[in-house]
């Protein structure tokens, strides 16, 4: 298994408290994470560490039920969560920081990658799957800078 770290640091002309409100919130991954749709906390319970949540995952023409366990969570300061059961296991971590007029937030995705044509991704591709990881990071940023500018 090969392991692939990503990550993006973003400023907003955002509260921290908003900008925490609206990642924290999971209904609102739809908005900004890439290829995501009917995110949902299971059984509609408050989210937390231990937390499972559930959305739809589309890449292309396939779409499937992901499941993803919460492992971090520190109001205003971090959230983290695990997919492990899917075709490319992730842990995405969001940590934030600000005041009342300003915030800033560090978005990481780490893959636990295998299989042979990720293992060339991550290996001797790596530069090529890092520019592909970046833009993608990059281009959900400037998803969720439009969706606060909405909710604001």
């Amino acid at each position: 298994m090969v392991t692939a770290k990503f990550g993006i640091d973003a400023e907003f002309e955002h509260s921290l408290e908003h900008l925490w409100n609206f990642v924290s919130y999971v209904p609102n991954q739809d908005q900004w994470v890439f290829g995501m749709s009917d995110s949902e906390v299971v059984d509609g319970m408050e989210i937390g560490v231990g937390s499972e949540i559930m959305g739809t995952s589309s890449e292309g023409r396939q779409s499937r039920r992901i499941t993803v366990a919460v492992k971090t969570f520190e109001p205003q300061r971090r959230i983290a969560w695990e997919n492990t059961d899917g075709p490319i296991p992730f842990l995405t971590e969001i940590m934030v920081r600000g005041d009342d007029h300003s915030s800033r937030m560090r978005y990481e995705v780490t893959l636990y990658t295998k299989g042979l044509l990720w293992g060339l991704m991550m290996g001797p591709l790596r530069p090529l799957g890092n520019l592909i990881a970046n833009k993608r990071l990059r281009d959900e940023i400037k998803h969720l800078r439009a969706a606060l500018d909405r909710a604001a």
